[in-house]
């Protein structure tokens, strides 16, 4: 596993980002002053509403079938075969049930049903991502990149179409569709391409039961994970209208935007971890210590950056209805020092085979982050929510030291402060 061999498949990674930042921010601004604060709120709680539904989808192993795949690349067709069978049937049942719940709580509100929907669709058509994973083992991202892009820049076509005749929101949930659709069937062309062996799919019960046994601690926490991360939008719907959403989810979409450097690096970085691991355990302390440096430093750059230029780049982006979304978005930015952290921490835990270690903490952020939301969003309104996320990623750091096995992690996530001293030391 060479440097240079994870360093060009984290660029295609990032790039894949890039190119969906630069262009996708661009359309989300569009539909943001399109919609308006009231419309923009709506939208988005339809996306985190469904997304709390779409973390079961995944079933939680996409790290563990990556690992697989490294681990026994004989074993590809069944590993791949098996996780599309178990995804697809995973994401149909979050489909309708992500439908059915919302029937329940809104009851009557035509448009919130159709939004929550197509998007329940779109989850059906992830299911295809296995097929990203394969990449990933492979340390051989553009295949991927290249399918899922293409399948986004057609759209977007599409969507900007649709703000020139100011279409109703409805259509551009239709884009969402046909994107996830079309970058699935881009993705099996590509995957055809790559694979000259053309490996069979196929199923295997007892693969399947190995996979789940393995991965429902990982999706237990995604589910948790899903919960402190979108559920503050689904609350401020109910307790503050969709309005405080809109605003909320504005500067969310701009401190979150970034968050593709670090889920990138270490996408590409995992595999390289593992064998670091094999190597022993200074080689591996010493990896795992390069990258929290990096992750924590990284965040708390952006954070300083972007607390400064908040008061005038959410306007000049969004428009003066949008002014109060500044606020919220110098205080959500600041959890982005934690959160670039946790992308290596939820790699070590699932190379520490403390699965359900993860699942204990998320558990705990999920109760805590909910509990903060019942109390400041009725007082603080989209502030309050924020203030929420933040007390919650920085306050479970600290909760690593109840569990022996990962007090040592925690010592590591603590020193990244250090990183600017002992790079000059050396």
């Amino acid at each position: 596993m060479t440097r240079r061999l994870v360093l060009v498949n984290s660029a295609w990674l990032m790039a894949d980002k890039i190119v969906r930042l630069g262009v996708g921010l661009i359309v989300w601004v569009w539909l943001a002053r399109h919609f308006g604060p009231e419309g923009f709120g709506l939208w988005n709680y339809a996306i985190a509403f469904t997304a709390l539904f779409g973390a079961f989808a995944t079933l939680g192993m996409d790290g563990v079938l990556v690992r697989e795949l490294v681990r026994d690349p004989s074993r590809t067709g069944m590993l791949l075969g098996t996780a599309m069978g178990l995804r697809l049937l995973a994401s149909a049942l979050a489909a309708f049930a992500s439908v059915g719940t919302l029937l329940w709580l809104r009851p009557g509100e035509w448009l919130p049903l159709v939004l929550v929907a197509l998007n329940a669709v779109v989850l059906v058509f992830q299911s295809a991502q296995v097929i990203d994973l394969y990449f990933q083992a492979r340390m051989h991202a553009r295949p991927a990149v290249l399918a899922v892009n293409m399948a986004f820049l057609v759209t977007t076509i599409g969507r900007l179409g649709l703000l020139a005749i100011e279409a109703p929101m409805a259509w551009f949930a239709v884009t969402l569709v046909i994107e996830a659709g079309l970058a699935a069937s881009l993705l099996v062309v590509a995957y055809r391409s790559a694979e000259r062996n053309n490996t069979p799919w196929q199923f295997d019960a007892h693969v399947a039961k190995a996979l789940l046994l393995e991965s429902w601690p990982l999706l237990l926490s995604s589910l948790a994970v899903m919960i402190y991360m979108r559920m503050d939008q689904v609350m401020l719907a109910s307790m503050a209208g969709d309005e405080a959403v809109g605003q909320f989810s504005a500067a969310l979409r701009i401190a979150e935007v970034w968050y593709f450097i670090p889920m990138a690096l270490m996408s590409a970085a995992f595999p390289a971890m593992m064998k670091k691991r094999e190597e022993g355990p200074e080689a591996y302390e010493r990896y795992v210590q390069r990258l929290y440096d990096a992750m924590a430093w990284l965040g708390l750059t952006v954070a300083i950056i972007t607390s400064l230029a908040a008061s005038w780049v959410v306007p000049l982006l969004y428009g003066k209805q949008f002014t109060p979304a500044a606020e919220i978005l110098s205080i959500q930015i600041w959890a982005g020092v934690t959160v670039t952290m946790s992308f290596v921490h939820s790699r070590w835990l699932l190379a520490e085979g403390l699965q359900r270690y993860g699942l204990v903490y998320t558990l705990l952020g999920a109760c805590v982050n909910v509990s903060l939301n019942l109390i400041l969003i009725p007082r603080f309104g989209p502030h309050g929510a924020a203030w929420a996320t933040l007390v919650t990623q920085i306050g479970l750091l600290p909760a690593q030291l109840m569990f022996p096995k990962a007090r040592r992690n925690f010592l590591l996530m603590v020193n990244a402060v250090t990183a600017p001293y002992r790079l000059v030391k050396q």
